[in-house]
């Protein structure tokens, strides 16, 4: 197989394993009438106790139009706050509600049993192996 082939083909299996990784992590989250996105928001907000949906956004790496979606419908499931930053009027921060922070736990137990089931049969040195090179590729772009 010539080299760009076998780039061509990493590259599609990339972009498999994040689309089943998500739609599996998804299926799963269903039940906590949550979405990955939303997930991974109220995780963000969680480890930084309070943020701006402009950090979430750079965070994330998504636009600020998806986030401020995903930032409503949050809010309208009581599961976060949305208050205008003191500081800068024109930035909301976003903080956990009661709510969120007792569902935090069975969602980080679902995003933990998505991983387990994907990285389940590869030995530690594969593990390592893999992390090295998925972050030197990551470091490329």
């Amino acid at each position: 197989m010539a080299v760009n082939e076998v780039y061509e083909s990493i590259a599609v299996s990339l972009g498999q394993l994040h689309k089943r990784m998500t739609r599996l992590q998804g299926q799963m989250l269903r039940e906590h009438n949550v979405s990955v996105v939303e997930y991974h928001i109220l995780m963000l907000v969680m480890r930084t106790h309070g943020i701006s949906q402009n950090e979430l956004a750079e965070a994330l790496e998504v636009d600020k139009a998806l986030i401020s979606r995903q930032t409503r419908s949050l809010e309208e499931k009581g599961l976060i706050v949305c208050r205008c930053d003191p500081n800068c009027r024109r930035q909301n921060i976003l903080t956990l509600t009661e709510k969120s922070a007792g569902l935090l736990p069975e969602l980080e137990d679902v995003h933990r049993k998505c991983l387990e089931r994907v990285f389940s049969g590869f030995d530690s040195r594969q593990l390592s192996d893999m992390q090295c090179i998925l972050k030197g590729l990551v470091s490329k772009v």
